[in-house]
């Protein structure tokens, strides 16, 4: 017996030493939340019918039968008087699928995230948006660990690159091919000029005069002048504005009104 008890401690010993090791594995990253939503698509229709039926009724006949040498033959006539009721029962249950998504700022990459929830009893991340959030990428999966301690696999539906910081080489082009803002547009400190740029919801994307400079909120810093600013999300109407930079600091708010839903 002792042998035996040796032995379980032996392989929970080593089952445990694995585990730790292979979540040593994994590099946590600390990125902040910019957004969370659900959503949820109609999959079909589960159906369920009954049906019965009830009959009654008499039958009368009468029967001749006529011999010759080894062979019978037998006539029946007759009639049936009756009725027959037949009831049908069922319903039509909608079915849904149920998507957490989850907007992540890293430090170069912004995650726009799924996660299917396949159960009714089951939870999506708990995570507060602006709040700090542990993650590691695994190839196409974010892995995230929410405020209750738990590790949550998410696809990764799209990946942003951050813009540069100002000075050096300009900013990649983004993954949707948008152009980012050009040099001119975002200057050296001694001559530039703040404008910090929030939105409802968080997580748009912001454009200068046509570039592709990041996501809300942000501050940048842009060359005196007049320039384009656009506020843009899916599912919401762009929010454009024109602005006149002299200096200092400036603030805007982008307000996005919900598209309007189709006809």
């Amino acid at each position: 017996m002792r042998l035996v008890n040796s032995l379980g401690v032996i392989l929970l010993t080593a089952v445990c030493s694995a585990g730790a090791a292979k979540t040593a594995d994994h590099q946590w990253s600390t990125g902040k939340v910019l957004d969370e939503d659900r959503a949820r698509y109609f999959a079909g229709m589960l159906n369920n019918s009954t049906s019965s039926t009830t009959e009654n009724g008499t039958f009368e006949a009468s029967a001749h039968s006529t011999s010759y040498g080894d062979s019978t033959n037998t006539q029946i006539d007759g009639s049936y008087s009756g009725g027959r009721n037949t009831s049908t029962s069922g319903s039509s249950i909608p079915m849904y699928r149920v998507y957490d998504n989850l907007v992540i700022e890293g430090t170069d990459t912004v995650f726009v995230t799924s996660e299917r929830i396949r159960w009714r009893w089951s939870k999506g991340a708990h995570v507060a948006v602006n709040g700090s959030v542990q993650y590691y990428v695994d190839g196409r999966k974010l892995h995230v660990l929410d405020e209750d301690n738990k590790e949550h696999t998410m696809e990764i539906v799209k990946e942003i690159k951050k813009a540069r910081q100002i000075g050096g080489t300009p900013p990649p082009t983004p993954p949707d091919n948008r152009q980012t803002v050009t040099p001119q547009a975002v200057v050296a400190p001694n001559s530039q000029a703040s404008v910090e740029i929030d939105s409802t919801p968080s997580g748009a994307d912001i454009e200068i005069d046509g570039g592709f400079v990041g996501n809300t909120p942000s501050t940048l810093s842009l060359a005196p002048g007049s320039h384009s600013v656009s506020v843009k999300k899916k599912g919401f109407a762009p929010w454009t504005k024109t602005l006149n930079v002299t200096g200092g600091t400036v603030h805007l708010n982008a307000e996005l009104d919900p598209d309007p839903p189709k006809q």
